[in-house]
């Protein structure tokens, strides 16, 4: 599906202190819960408002540190900083209700749902004020949880972070100052295929349409589309995302999440957000590209707001952190351990 993204002039980015990477070069700018144990010690769920939620963890001493995904995926995606960010943190990586391994119902969907979520698993299953380190959806759903209640979280990490909880993603004032007409033009139009997307969703048609985007196959080549390493397309990440697809709720939360409101952008949210923050951003994502308006509201972010780090991570895209786990990992771990 098209996005406003694709039609993002390539605005270059002027680059602060070179900092290297084991694949890319990359730079810094300056700047109530029930837990039961399944399976395997890393493998858990919690009850939250009457639903199972999942959640893996390892590591046992250290700051918290807790992992949101993004649209679609899982805690799975985080399988490297599992590993990574445990030698000297507890780490949790959790499955939104909808996603992953936690339960699909059907309910009204919004960015303040997974809030809630995760603000309860904070206070009642990590027990004490966290880090919180999002991808898209995540990172917004980490800001909002950090707007809401400020004493959860001692630092937010955001990857690549979304505008809105879908594609319908509000409009500011000013998105598009500075663009060229065609740029503004295109915004009627692109509303206009969100209306027909909206609309078909809710009809018979949706159905099949699912059956057909949930196959490996698909699956595989829409990842391929998004991760610039394809050998980090592998089976384990396919299946973990086809296995939820699978699943009985599946289909009706893929609907609700996608013609749900958008939520408030980030932008509104972030002056009640107090604590540290590190915004880490592929260049060449083409989802939340650095040169559209949201993208450079975050790349402006640390020269107006204290305590803010921005890492722009050059050639990498919008899932950076299983993309290029060597680059990104060691960047977390010496955030966290400063604060």
């Amino acid at each position: 599906m098209a996005t406003l993204a694709s039609f993002a002039p390539r605005v270059p980015i002027t680059r602060r202190s070179a900092f290297g990477s084991s694949r890319r070069a990359s730079r810094w700018y300056a700047s109530s819960s029930d837990v039961v144990t399944k399976g395997d010690a890393e493998l858990a769920t919690y009850r939250w408002n009457g639903m199972d939620c999942a959640y893996r963890r390892r590591g046992n001493s250290g700051k918290p540190v807790v992992l949101i995904h993004g649209f679609g995926v899982s805690s799975f995606q985080y399988r490297e900083q599992l590993s990574a960010l445990s030698e000297s943190n507890k780490v949790y990586a959790l499955d939104l209700v909808g996603f992953g391994k936690s339960d699909q119902p059907d309910l009204e969907y919004c960015m303040e749902f997974w809030r809630d979520q995760v603000v309860d698993f904070v206070d009642n299953v990590v027990g004490e004020p966290a880090v919180l380190v999002g991808n898209s959806i995540g990172s917004l759903t980490a800001i909002h949880a950090a707007a809401k209640k400020p004493e959860c979280t001692t630092g937010i990490v955001l990857l690549n972070c979304a505008g809105g909880m879908n594609n319908k993603v509000k409009r500011m004032p000013g998105d598009f100052d500075g663009f060229g007409w065609q740029y503004k033009a295109v915004i009627p139009i692109f509303n206009v295929v969100l209306a027909i997307i909206d609309f078909v969703l809710k009809t018979p048609v949706a159905k099949p349409l699912f059956d057909n985007v949930r196959n490996e196959e698909s699956v595989r080549n829409a990842l391929q589309g998004v991760y610039k390493d394809s050998s980090r397309v592998d089976d384990a990440l396919v299946q973990s995302i086809c296995t939820a697809a699978e699943r009985e709720g599946a289909f009706g939360a893929f609907v609700r999440i996608l013609t749900g409101p958008p939520g408030p952008r980030p932008e509104e949210l972030m002056p009640n957000v107090k604590c540290p923050m590190l915004i880490l951003w592929g260049d060449d994502d083409t989802i939340t590209p650095p040169d559209f308006p949201l993208g450079q509201y975050f790349m402006k972010l640390p020269d107006n707001r204290p305590n803010t780090t921005l890492k722009v991570f050059e050639g990498e895209g919008h899932c950076l952190q299983d993309d290029n786990p060597e680059a990104v990992n060691p960047v977390i771990k010496e955030w966290v351990a400063a604060l």
